[in-house]
């Protein structure tokens, strides 16, 4: 962007131009008007048309080397034009723009996104008019300001944050929204891990986030202070887009749980006025209640399943328990009708073994019984120890070609399995029934009756039927091992 006009014409001294090439009478009226009233810290912006209206009092720049301060310090009117929209004061970005002090207190800002073809007398027509109409920021003006922050934070508060992640995107939401940013990005540290997440336009809409992310927000983080930049800057690239300004928040402090960064795009160039900026400050200090929030229910639900997995699973075994399948049971009774079977399982020999090689070979010959059903039946299917040596297996979505199907593959891995250090395998009874309107503990009755009656033709079928035992691992009464 560069100065094409420097009129030097000071202050106080009568406005008598030269002649130059001028435009047209009929020259469109800029954009965008904004009158500044010279304040202690700088310059406020107290009227106008355009963004001179809707951003009066919401914005202040500081004395610093904008066109607005090098106007007031030169004396005279400066134009400034581009081809692509950049800073012109504070939050305002245009590609066109003139500069003009009025008087003693006020430089104005004509502003367009099209070249201002207006003669020298128009600008300083312009300027002076609008420095008297704008007679202050109107009453219904600071009120509407201050319901925007308060819109903002009750959007943001009714909201029953339920896990980290959805509540990230639920604050970056918000944000963006609150200050009509194309692009919002949110991390915090969750138990040493980052949690990231974005919205907005470009590569953040699919997912994709910039490699600097973590990173710089990390760095925002520690830093603990807001950040803004009214003009965009080259080493910051972690918006996946072009972006004419950025606002950078902590959320929380003493450290800050995360940083909160916030983007508009060159497509729409602005900045972020003094009320963007306390609105964002809000958001970022309430978020910190919702990720507490969020965190504490994550925790709970995670110690609830941990509680539920607990309680329903064999704690020898590691398979469901007895609780689990009259859950199930009681679940499957009220859905709608299902296809499946029941298997019905009974370790043999587990009192010898007990008897003879103690009672931790004996579980650990249950182990290897769970581990047997569990490798020989599908995914989906419900193992569970009902009691002592009585296991029982849901086939669910099975017809009775898959249960003797599965039947098999146990008999089979009876066969194929290791023993354990004990030198014992497990050999099962096992009995299938179908299940009818959905009562497995009717199944199961009828499951066991055909169990029994397999554990007899079994046991007549000798003791090797029922027990296998290593020859060389064969101990007497006193668990010492015996000569084969």
């Amino acid at each position: 962007m560069t100065a094409l006009d420097v009129h030097r014409v000071r202050r106080g001294q009568p406005r008598t131009l030269p002649r130059r090439a001028r435009g047209s009478d009929t020259a469109a009226a800029p954009e965008d008007v904004l009158v500044f009233e010279q304040s202690e810290a700088g310059f406020s912006l107290v009227g106008g048309t355009g963004r001179g209206t809707s951003w009066a009092g919401i914005v202040d720049i500081a004395r610093d080397r904008s066109l607005v301060s090098r106007a007031w310090d030169a004396g005279v009117p400066l134009r400034l034009a581009g081809a692509r929209p950049s800073q012109v004061a504070g939050p305002y970005h245009a590609k066109h723009a003139v500069a003009v002090p009025v008087g003693d207190r006020h430089v104005v800002v004509l502003g367009s996104q099209r070249a201002i073809d207006l003669r020298d007398t128009d600008v300083l027509r312009l300027a002076a008019a609008a420095v008297d109409r704008a007679k202050g920021v109107p009453a219904d003006k600071l009120l509407a300001d201050e319901l925007e922050l308060v819109h903002a934070l009750r959007t943001l508060m009714a909201y029953r944050p339920e896990n980290v992640r959805d509540t990230l995107r639920h604050i970056a939401t918000v944000a963006a929204a609150a200050l009509s940013c194309e692009v919002a990005l949110i991390r915090v540290e969750r138990e040493g891990e980052p949690v990231t997440e974005a919205i907005g336009i470009g590569p953040v809409a699919k997912g994709r986030l910039e490699p600097g992310v973590d990173p710089y927000l990390a760095a925002c983080a520690e830093a603990g202070e807001p950040s803004v930049n009214q003009a965009s800057h080259p080493d910051v690239d972690i918006f996946g887009i072009e972006v004419a300004s950025y606002l950078t928040l902590p959320i929380g402090a003493d450290p800050a749980l995360g940083a909160l960064a916030l983007a508009h795009s060159i497509d729409r160039p602005r900045g972020f006025t003094s009320l963007c900026q306390r609105i964002g400050r809000a958001v970022a200090d309430a978020a910190e209640l919702l990720i507490s929030q969020a965190a504490a229910r994550e925790q709970l639900a995670a110690e609830r399943d941990l509680l539920a997995r607990i309680s329903s699973t064999d704690a020898l075994t590691g398979v469901a328990n007895r609780q689990a399948w009259n859950d199930e049971a009681t679940r499957l009774a009220a859905a709608p009708p299902v296809l499946a079977y029941v298997l019905s399982c009974d370790l043999d020999g587990l009192k010898a073994a007990n008897d003879w090689y103690g009672h931790a070979a004996g579980d650990a010959l249950l182990r290897a019984t769970a581990r047997l059903l569990t490798t020989s039946t599908r995914e989906g299917d419900l193992v569970a120890r009902i009691g002592g040596d009585e296991f029982a297996v849901l086939l669910r979505d099975a017809d009775a070609v898959a249960a003797r199907r599965v039947r098999s593959r146990i008999r089979r891995a009876e066969r194929g399995r290791r023993p354990t250090d004990d030198g014992l395998v497990p050999r099962l009874s096992v009995g299938l029934a179908e299940v009818v309107g959905n009562d497995i503990e009717a199944a199961r009755h009828v499951a066991d009756a055909r169990m029994y009656a397999d554990k007899r033709r079994r046991a007549a079928a000798g003791p090797g039927a029922s027990l296998r035992i290593r020859p060389r691992d064969r101990r007497d009464r006193r668990g010492r091992r015996t000569p084969a």
